[in-house]
């Protein structure tokens, strides 16, 4: 019986595509041998009438369009799943999700070993929605990288640099302990300066069209919180001419990695680690525990819910503090 010839796609796996009563249908093996032979099968089972049993009716691109439409997502949330599907295990996108070797797809995959481990653990989610059990699966190894943040004494010459900046604004919200969604979505009529305080209440996150959607609610219940406003600047920049801005005027306008870029333009240009939004906020945090603050008073602040990843942000900087400690020490030494 005359096949198609069998086409080896880079993540290893061998398609063979048919044309049967005019439809295309997609045949897969681990080789070509096995693609032949489920092609012959698939084939021979057409010819006599009869309909494949499939392991999943779903392709994969089917199986997470249906678990995305089944759930109650945020827009972001949408957008980092449309992301994984877009760019991730290409080659089983349009493969029967009952027939994906994800083992291969996994070893094949160009992806850094990060991306690789979160696009599984979605993918996983998928198959379980659709009646599949993922199989045990070994990822590669994941080598965890601290993000970089200014260390207090780095943090005036942060503000020179930034002082007029398009990204000022953002910036000072950063060091404030805002994320950047926090930072999109802050308006004028947030503001109170009389009483000094940020009202962060609500979210700006961009959905799987890269459009700005503002949302009512953060990140979570401890998100929602009053900021006290601790940098002279900030007050300085709010306070001229407020008439001229309306309460729903958003403070920061710039698309969102735009604001990204700009910062770790400036700190590029100035020696300082590349720190990004959200490193302004571990910025402020390293701040908080260097001035003393408790870690209660630096959670409330910083909208964490989770006692856990602020214990571990504490522990990072004490180890930091306790190097810069020894090598005093040590410099003390040498010089005596």
């Amino acid at each position: 019986m005359k096949l198609p010839k069998a086409v080896k796609l880079k993540s290893g796996v061998y398609r063979i595509q048919l044309k049967l009563g005019g439809k295309s249908v997609m045949v897969y093996g681990d080789t070509e041998a096995q693609a032949r032979k489920q092609a012959l099968l698939v084939k021979s089972e057409h010819l006599a009438g009869k309909v494949v049993q499939t392991k999943c009716r779903y392709t994969v691109t089917q199986a997470i369009d249906k678990y995305i439409a089944d759930h109650k997502l945020s827009p972001s949330t949408v957008r980092g799943y449309r992301c994984i599907q877009a760019t991730v295990f290409r080659d089983a996108m349009q493969m029967n999700a009952g027939d994906v070797n994800w083992q291969r797809m996994i070893d094949n995959d160009a992806h850094a070993p990060k991306t690789i481990k979160n696009a599984w653990g979605f993918i996983a989610s998928v198959l379980k929605h659709v009646g599949i059990s993922p199989p045990n699966v070994t990822l590669p190894q994941v080598v965890k990288n601290e993000r970089p943040f200014l260390q207090p004494e780095q943090i005036p010459k942060f503000l020179d640099a930034i002082r007029g900046q398009n990204c000022e604004i953002a910036a000072l919200l950063g060091l404030h302990s805002l994320r950047r969604s926090e930072i999109l979505d802050m308006t004028y009529g947030d503001v109170d300066l009389n009483s000094g305080v940020l009202h962060v209440r609500g979210a700006a996150v961009l959905n799987a069209d890269g459009e700005l959607i503002h949302k009512s609610e953060n990140k979570n219940a401890a998100s929602t919180r009053d900021v006290p406003i601790m940098i002279p600047r900030l007050t300085e920049i709010l306070s001229k001419e407020p008439e001229m801005h309306k309460p729903d005027d958003y403070l920061v306008t710039t698309y969102p990695n735009g604001i990204y870029k700009d910062i770790n333009r400036i700190c590029a240009a100035n020696g300082l680690p590349e720190v990004g939004v959200h490193g302004l906020r571990h910025s402020m945090v390293s701040l908080s525990y260097h001035l003393g603050w408790s870690e209660l008073a630096t959670m409330k602040v910083a909208g964490y819910s989770d006692y856990n990843t602020m214990r571990k942000i504490y522990t990072h900087l004490a180890d930091e503090d306790k190097k810069k400690n020894v090598a005093a020490m040590q410099k003390f030494f040498a010089a005596n």
